[in-house]
C-alpha cells in the first residue's frame, strides 16, 4: 500500500514538471491572463496621495542604445543594451503565488498506547533468574503489544484560501485540514503447552485482568483482535509573514533575475478540531473446563468496543527559514478537548451442552466526559520546484491523553462502571512525505 501511493507521488511529481524547470533561473513576463492569480495589491484609499496615478509602474521596453557611450536615447527614456527589464514587483512573491493551496501528504506512522503492553493470559513453562541471581517464573504469555502495531498510511489534505494582507505584510488564510481513514490492528494466538517441566497444562487469566472474577482460566487456547481507527478534521484561522522584498540579480549575459531573499518567517494558527476515535477488541478462549465436572469444555468471548468523541480548540505557530530553493522549519498545536467517551462490552462462558456455562458472564453501556489534552509537533522541510509548487517531507508525532481504550475496559466485572474508563493515551509517531501547490 505505502509502495503504491509513493509511486502515484513521483508520476504526479514528473508530470508537473515536464517542462524545462526554471524555478529561479531565468524570470520570464507574466501572462497577461494569469496576473489574476497574484493576491492583490494594497490599494490607496482617496486622499492618501494628490497624484495615485503617478504612482504607476511600467516596464520599460528593450531597445539598443543610439550611442553604445551614452545613458539615454533622444526620447530620454532609459534603456539597457540588448536586455530585458526587471519585473517590479511586490514584498516576497517569488513563493506561494496564488488565492488559493492545498497541501496533500502520506503520514505513515505507529500508534502507541501502552509502553509495556498488556498481558490477556499465560502459562508458566519453567523457572530462570532474573539480573540479580533470584528465580524467577518463566511464561508463554498472550500479549496486545503497546507500541508494535505496525506502520500504518494515512492521507493528509488541507485545503486554504488567501483572505487580505495587512499592514505589516502578513497574509491572512483560512485552512481545512482531512486526516484520518487509517486501521491500527494486531492479533495474536497462544496454544497452551501440555509437556513442559513445570507440568502446567493451561492458560491462566492475568490477575490485573479478571480481577477475581470468573474467567477464561483453564483454557488450551486463546487468541484476539484488536482494531484502532483515527479521524481528525480541523478549521483553522492563519497569519503567516511574508518572506522579505525580492532581489533582482543581473547576470553578465544581460538577464535579470528575481530570487526569492533567505527570510527567518513565522506563523500563528488558531481553530477548531474534532478527533473521532474508535476502538475495537475481540477476544476469545477455547477447551475451558465446565466448572460442574460433566466433562465439557467451553468457549468464552470477550469483545469491548469503545468510541471517543473530542472537539475543542487549539492554538499554533510555525518557525521556518525559507529560501529560493528549499525550505526549513517546525510547527507545533495544541489544544484541550471535551471528550464524550462510551464503551460497550459484553462476555460470556458457555458450551453447546450447557448454556448457563461457568457462570463468567456480563456486560456493560456506559459512557462519561471528561477533558483531554492534545499535542502535535512537524520537522518539515521542502524543495521548491516551482514557485507555486514544491515536495515536503517530515517527522511527525502526536499525543491524546484522557481517552477510552478497548483494552482498558478488560476487567470480567459482570457490570462495570463509568469510574475511569478514559484512563488511557495514545501518541502516533512517524513520517510524511508529499507536495504543496498554489493557484
Amino acid at each position: 500500500m505505502v509502495k503504491k501511493i509513493i509511486l502515484l507521488l513521483v508520476v504526479i511529481v514528473l508530470g508537473l514538471s515536464g517542462k524545462l524547470v526554471q524555478a529561479q533561473e531565468m524570470l520570464t513576463p507574466p501572462d497577461p491572463a494569469d496576473m489574476d492569480m497574484v493576491p492583490p495589491e494594497l490599494e490607496f484609499e482617496e486622499g492618501d496621495y494628490a497624484d495615485t496615478e503617478s504612482l504607476t509602474l511600467e516596464p520599460i521596453e528593450s531597445g539598443d542604445l543610439q550611442d553604445a557611450g551614452a545613458a539615454y536615447s533622444d526620447d530620454e527614456t532609459f534603456q539597457l543594451f540588448g536586455a530585458d527589464v526587471a519585473l517590479l514587483e511586490s514584498t516576497g512573491t517569488w513563493l506561494r503565488r496564488g488565492f488559493w493551496y492545498t497541501e496533500i501528504d502520506v503520514v505513515v506512522s505507529d500508534r502507541l498506547w501502552r509502553r509495556d503492553g498488556l498481558i490477556l493470559m499465560g502459562q508458566r513453562v519453567g523457572t530462570g533468574t532474573d539480573q540479580f541471581g533470584r528465580p524467577t517464573p518463566l511464561s508463554n504469555d498472550l500479549l496486545v503489544d503497546g507500541g508494535q502495531f505496525g506502520a500504518e498510511a494515512v492521507p493528509r489534505m488541507k485545503l486554504g484560501r488567501f483572505l487580505f494582507r495587512d499592514a505589516k505584510n502578513r497574509d491572512h488564510t483560512a485552512e481545512f485540514i482531512v486526516y484520518g481513514g487509517g486501521q491500527w490492528s494486531q492479533s495474536g494466538r497462544l496454544d497452551a503447552n501440555p509437556n513442559n517441566s513445570v507440568g502446567t497444562t493451561s492458560l491462566l487469566v492475568n490477575p490485573s485482568v479478571d480481577r477475581g472474577n470468573g474467567s477464561f482460566s483453564g483454557a488450551t487456547s486463546s487468541q484476539y483482535q484488536y482494531d484502532s481507527r483515527m479521524n481528525s478534521f480541523e478549521l483553522n484561522y492563519h497569519v503567516k509573514r511574508r518572506m522579505k522584498r525580492d532581489r533582482m540579480e543581473l547576470e553578465p549575459s544581460g538577464h535579470w533575475i528575481r530570487r526569492a531573499q533567505p527570510t527567518n518567517s513565522r506563523s500563528l494558527i488558531a481553530g477548531i478540531r474534532y478527533i473521532n476515535i474508535d476502538e475495537d477488541i475481540n477476544w476469545s478462549a477455547f477447551g475451558i473446563p465446565d466448572t460442574n465436572n460433566d466433562g465439557n469444555l467451553e468457549t468464552g468471548n470477550y469483545r469491548v468496543r469503545s468510541g471517543n468523541d473530542l472537539f475543542g480548540t487549539q492554538l499554533g505557530f510555525t518557525l521556518s527559514h525559507d529560501r529560493a530553493r528549499w525550505s526549513l522549519g517546525v510547527r507545533t498545536k495544541g489544544g484541550i478537548f471535551f471528550n464524550g467517551s462510551d464503551v460497550r462490552s459484553a462476555f460470556a462462558v458457555s458450551s453447546a451442552f450447557d448454556m448457563g456455562g461457568n457462570g463468567a458472564s456480563g456486560g456493560s453501556d456506559i459512557s462519561s466526559t471528561n477533558l483531554s489534552f492534545l499535542t502535535e509537533g512537524t520537522l518539515f522541510a521542502k524543495w521548491h520546484l516551482r514557485p507555486n509548487f514544491s515536495l515536503r517531507a517530515g517527522l511527525e508525532g502526536m499525543f491524546l491523553s484522557s481517552l477510552a481504550l478497548a483494552p482498558n475496559q478488560l476487567n470480567f466485572a459482570p457490570t462495570s462502571t463509568a469510574e475511569l474508563i478514559s484512563n488511557g493515551n495514545a501518541t502516533f509517531l512517524g513520517g510524511s512525505i508529499g507536495f504543496e501547490g498554489y493557484w
